[in-house]
C-alpha cells in the first residue's frame, strides 16, 4: 500500500521515524479529533508543510462501528481488563472525546472515568486498546496500512484483526503429523536496510525533496514490496507458485537497490532498520522454504527474509477476509538487523521477539 495511517497518537514523536516513513509511504494520515492542533516538532515542519505527512482524519464519522466492535469483544475480556485498579502507580493516558462514541463513554463512565474539557484520563491498556479498534475500522475502510514504530500495538492489531486466533509458535510442517489439519498460519516478510544510517543528519527539507525527485524510484520498490506480500499470502498451494514467489523476490531486490541508490541526492550513508510484514498464508509456505520454528530464513543476499510466527485457528473463508479489510504489518526502525535484533534479549530473532510480544499481551 502505498498510504498509511499512523497510531496510536495524535502528535509525532520520533522525527527520524517519521522522516524514514516519508521517505516510502506516499501519503501518512493520523487520526486527529476537530480543532486539535497537534504539538508536532519544529524540525519536521518542512515535510507537515506538504499536507501528504500528517493529514489528519476526523474519527467522529468511525466511532459508531468502532465502538460496536469493541463493545462486543469486551464482552468477553476477563472482568480486570475493564476495571482500574488501587494501585497508585497505574498510568493513565488522556484519550480526547472526540474518538470516543456515547456508548463507550457510558462504559468509561461506569468504571469511574469522567470527561473532563474534552479529554478523559483512562488507564494506558483500557485506552490503548480502544485506539487499536479506532485505528482498524480507520485503516480497513480507507485502505490505509498500520504503521507504528512500537511492538505492543502491533502485538494487539494482529490479535485483534486474527480474533483471537493465534495457537502458539509455529510448527514446522511434516505430511501426516497430527498438527497438519492447522491449515494456516501467520508468517511476515522482513525487508531490512530501509534507513539511511545518517537519517538523523538528513533535514526534512532534503527528505521533502527526495520524495519529489525520486518519486519513481520509491514508487517501484514499494510496489515490488506489496506484490511480494501479496504474492505470499494468496491461499492457493504456494508449491505450486515457487516460480512466482521467485520472481517478486528478485524484483524487489532489484527495486530495493535502485531505491538506496537515488538516494544519492540526500547523503544517504549505508543503511539500517527494517520493515516487518505479518500475512496469513497456507503452512505449506513454512516447508517450501523450510522455515524452522520461530526463526527467519534469508531470501537473498540482500537482506530480505521470511519467517514463520505462529499457527492461526481461522477458517480459509476468515482469512481471506483478513487478507481483504485488515492488513497485519508493522513498519519500525531498528540499530541492529533482524538476524541481530534479540542477541542482547538472550538469542532469537525479531520472529521470535514478535512471537513473545504476542503471548506476553495475551497473557496480560
Amino acid at each position: 500500500m502505498k498510504n498509511a495511517l499512523y497510531y496510536p497518537y495524535i502528535e509525532f514523536h520520533d522525527v527520524n521515524w517519521i522522516k524514514a516513513m516519508a521517505m516510502y509511504y506516499e501519503n501518512i494520515y493520523r487520526i486527529v479529533p476537530d480543532n486539535v492542533i497537534p504539538n508536532d516538532p519544529e524540525e519536521l515542519q518542512p515535510l507537515l508543510e506538504d499536507f501528504s505527512i500528517g493529514a489528519m482524519i476526523d474519527p467522529v464519522r468511525y466511532t459508531q462501528e468502532t465502538a460496536i466492535a469493541f463493545l462486543e469483544k469486551s464482552q468477553n475480556w476477563q472482568a480486570a481488563a475493564l476495571t482500574g485498579t488501587d494501585d497508585e502507580d497505574e498510568e493513565f493516558a488522556r484519550l480526547h472525546a472526540g474518538k470516543i462514541d456515547r456508548r463507550v463513554k457510558e462504559l468509561f463512565n461506569s468504571l469511574g472515568y469522567a470527561e473532563n474539557d474534552s479529554w478523559m484520563d483512562i488507564p494506558i491498556g483500557l485506552a490503548s486498546n480502544y485506539m487499536l479498534f479506532l485505528a482498524t475500522e480507520i485503516g480497513k475502510r480507507n485502505k490505509l496500512n498500520l504503521i507504528t514504530d512500537e511492538w505492543a500495538p502491533w502485538t494487539a492489531t494482529t490479535y485483534f484483526n486474527l480474533n483471537g486466533g493465534a495457537d502458539e509458535c509455529l510448527l514446522y510442517f511434516q505430511e501426516k503429523e497430527q498438527y497438519t489439519d492447522d491449515l494456516f498460519a501467520l508468517f511476515c516478510i522482513i525487508v531490512s536496510e530501509i534507513v539511511p544510517m545518517n537519517i538523523s543528519e538528513i533535514p526534512a527539507e532534503k527528505i521533502f525533496n527526495f520524495r519529489i525527485k525520486r518519486k519513481d524510484e520509491i514508487a517501484n520498490f514499494r510496489n515490488s514490496m506489496s506484490a511480494l506480500y501479496e504474492e505470499l499470502q494468496k491461499l492457493e498451494d504456494p508449491k505450486v507458485r515457487y516460480d512466482y514467489i521467485s520472481d517478486k523476490i528478485k524484483d524487489l531486490k532489484k527495486a530495493k537497490l535502485e531505491y538506496q541508490k537515488s538516494a544519492d541526492i540526500i547523503s544517504a550513508k549505508k543503511w539500517f532498520g527494517v520493515s516487518f510484514m505479518g500475512f496469513p498464508a497456507p503452512i505449506a509456505l513454512g516447508s517450501l522454504f523450510q522455515i524452522p520454528t520461530a526463526s527467519t530464513v534469508a531470501l537473498t543476499a540482500s537482506s530480505i527474509a521470511l519467517g514463520g510466527l505462529f499457527n492461526i485457528k481461522n477458517s480459509e473463508i476468515e482469512l481471506r477476509k483478513l487478507q481483504k479489510e485488515n492488513p497485519v504489518s508493522l513498519l519500525v526502525e531498528m540499530s541492529h538487523s533482524f538476524k541481530n535484533y534479540t542477541s542482547s534479549r538472550g538469542g532469537g530473532d525479531m520472529n521470535f521477539h514478535a512471537y513473545n510480544c504476542m503471548e506476553e499481551y495475551v497473557s496480560d
